[in-house]
């Protein structure tokens, strides 16, 4: 699978400085990869260097200014790394953390609704968008995340942790529970209802 497209810079770097400085983001965003495998391989280093018993998976998304428009899934849209709106790449991303260290062990790119519109299937084609993609949220990527990395069983963990934008959520919630004997410490919205005590029930039976 080609990675998809980003606005790259062909301004070959100076001499001297061990050669073009573009070559690497070129390597990256025109190369072929069997994306698949390099996740696989990325999870099992991860697991090797620091994989512990009581590890914690981390979810959250990260915003990339991007000031033009060619680049797969760039919008005005809401960057965590400003903390305001703006052009933008949203990513959302799975971290991994131990008492051996931490790194990034998965992610998915944020397609903004707009994205979808008639009027943007130039752009899907050019960046080479599958034609079967359909909207999803930041949460049900994490979800997807998050039941990829269960299901593949190379990293252990023991944690979830997560804001109240996957809190909030039935399709994360639902994924997590799907993790037996895994602790979730997931935030929810200071607005959510809830009894302060059980209320109490009735067995309605029918006649």
């Amino acid at each position: 699978m080609q990675s998809p497209c980003t606005e790259v810079d062909r301004t070959d770097g100076p001499a001297g400085r061990g050669g073009n400085i573009r070559g690497l983001q070129r390597f990256i965003s025109d190369g072929v990869w069997d994306e698949e495998q390099m996740l696989w391989n990325s999870q099992h280093l991860v697991a090797d260097a620091m994989g512990a018993p009581d590890g914690v998976l981390m979810f959250d998304a990260s915003g990339f200014v991007k000031k033009g428009t060619d680049s797969v899934g760039v919008a005005r849209q809401y960057c965590g790394s400003l903390g305001k709106v703006e052009n933008s790449q949203v990513g959302v991303f799975a971290a991994y953390a131990s008492c051996h260290g931490y790194a990034l062990v998965d992610k998915r790119l944020f397609i903004p609704e707009q994205w979808f519109a008639e009027d943007y299937k130039d752009r899907r084609a050019k960046c080479n968008v599958p034609e079967d993609a359909t909207l999803h949220t930041k949460p049900q990527l994490a979800a997807a995340m998050l039941q990829a990395i269960a299901h593949e069983g190379l990293v252990p963990f023991k944690y979830i942790v997560a804001d109240c934008v996957y809190g909030n959520s039935p399709a994360f919630l639902d994924a997590v529970d799907a993790c037996v004997g895994v602790t979730a410490l997931v935030a929810i919205s200071s607005e959510t209802r809830c009894w302060l005590q059980a209320p109490r029930t009735t067995d309605k039976m029918s006649m």
